[in-house]
């Protein structure tokens, strides 16, 4: 192949990652209350950690971005510098800028960088999360949730699967467990709740004392039990 088609043709890739990541940038400042570079630095992240963006990805220049998108080169230059500065991107030869190694990443002083910026986004989500009055446990289920759709799920919690109609009420049958109370041993938080099975099989609950309260548990009587339980560990 002559040393210019082929030029010409290695040369292609960078366009075509520089036109995809213009095209994923122009939906900016539609309904997000963000500073437009928070929004770049979001976009370019969500990138290499989708994989749509991968080590070695040349990006657009600051004024070639920043004409494309009717931006000041200030605003694209901070998002930039503040990429650049946890390693996500790097300057490459020539001029420009490309998407950063992984082992880049890992680094001490980009890992307390990345650390921190964590911090600080768990504690917005937080805080936006309670001011809705959302419980704790349906915000960490929803980054659950989140981490799974994105192929990431939190150890010890299986990948997320859609369900068939005639699947929903057999994995509810199959989770239920019926028995009668042995004992109920109650502190003044925390209740262990004692429950015999069939089969001489007897499982141990661990309820709080307003939930025994609540539904009027007591020695004796009879109870169902609901195993929602994802992960089992065993000791000697």
């Amino acid at each position: 192949m002559p040393a210019q088609t082929r030029a010409r043709n290695e040369g292609t890739e960078e366009p075509t990652t520089a036109r995809s990541l213009v095209a994923s940038l122009r939906t900016l400042r539609e309904g997000d209350p963000a500073p437009v570079y928070v929004q770049i630095e979001r976009r370019i992240r969500m990138g290499v950690a989708d994989g749509t963006l991968q080590p070695g990805d040349h990006l657009p220049s600051v004024r070639d971005l920043a004409r494309q998108l009717n931006l000041s080169p200030n605003t694209v230059g901070r998002a930039y510098a503040n990429l650049s500065r946890e390693g996500v991107i790097t300057a490459r030869a020539g001029g420009g800028s490309e998407i950063g190694a992984r082992d880049r990443l890992d680094q001490p002083a980009l890992l307390r960088t990345r650390v921190e910026r964590l911090r600080v986004l768990a504690r917005q989500m937080a805080i936006r999360g309670l001011a809705l009055g959302l419980d704790p446990d349906e915000i960490a289920d929803a980054v659950r949730a989140e981490l799974s759709a994105q192929g990431r799920p939190v150890s010890g919690t299986p990948m997320q699967a859609t369900l068939g109609q005639q699947e929903l009420p057999l994995l509810s049958a199959r989770n239920r467990l019926r028995g009668s109370i042995v004992s109920i041993r109650a502190g003044e938080l925390l209740a262990e709740v004692t429950i015999d099975l069939r089969h001489e099989a007897q499982v141990i609950a661990a309820v709080t004392r307003a939930s025994v309260d609540r539904l009027g548990l007591e020695t004796g009587g009879r109870v169902t039990v609901y195993v929602k339980a994802t992960e089992l560990t065993l000791g000697q």
